[in-house]
């Protein structure tokens, strides 16, 4: 198993076009290429998003991500979860998984932990929200002062910190292991 790492990708994958990652040619579904924050594969959370994910599934090699903190975490809501290499994921196509919060996967003789999220760097000027009566009064003002800010739960997700429950789930996985990843 080879593993390539990168982040940010933002649901944009050019970087994986086989001219630019002529790796992937000899690459297999066992290979992995994981994705440290910012997928942004799923942002839409419904057909929009499809094109993108099979791109991916149609690659060589295998797909996984962690959740950073600009992703839609309302469309990850419904997908099941299973276990893969000793932690639980999320398999949104057969070869594109997201990897939970607070795992241990063994991979390729190594423990990998996941954590993901981050606390968003452009909300300084505030988060709107949609059913506020003057929504669209308070978006076009701050649109035209060029605030940072964004939209609950269109563009910016209270998830995007972890939770006490993912942070306990996280500690007892690494007890698990001894913390030894």
């Amino acid at each position: 198993m080879e593993i390539f790492i990168t982040g940010d990708t933002h649901g944009d994958f050019r970087r994986f076009r086989p001219d630019i990652f002529y790796e992937q040619e000899h690459m297999t579904k066992e290979d992995l290429v994981l994705v440290c924050g910012d997928f942004g594969g799923i942002w839409h959370g419904d057909p929009r998003d499809d094109a993108g994910l099979d791109w991916l599934e149609d690659r060589s090699y295998t797909t996984a991500f962690v959740l950073g903190n600009h992703e839609n975490y309302d469309a990850y809501k419904d997908y099941p979860r299973e276990e893969w290499h000793g932690g639980q994921i999320q398999r949104i196509r057969p070869s594109v998984l997201h990897l939970m919060r607070g795992q241990v996967y063994e991979l390729n003789g190594r423990k990998f932990f996941t954590m993901g999220g981050a606390s968003s760097h452009d909300i300084q000027d505030g988060i709107l929200e949609p059913d506020d009566p003057d929504f669209e009064e308070k978006f076009q003002q701050l649109e035209q002062r060029g605030a940072l800010f964004r939209v609950n739960h269109r563009s910016w997700w209270a998830e995007e910190l972890p939770s006490e429950a993912e942070y306990l789930e996280a500690r007892a996985n690494l007890a698990r292991v001894h913390w030894n990843v």
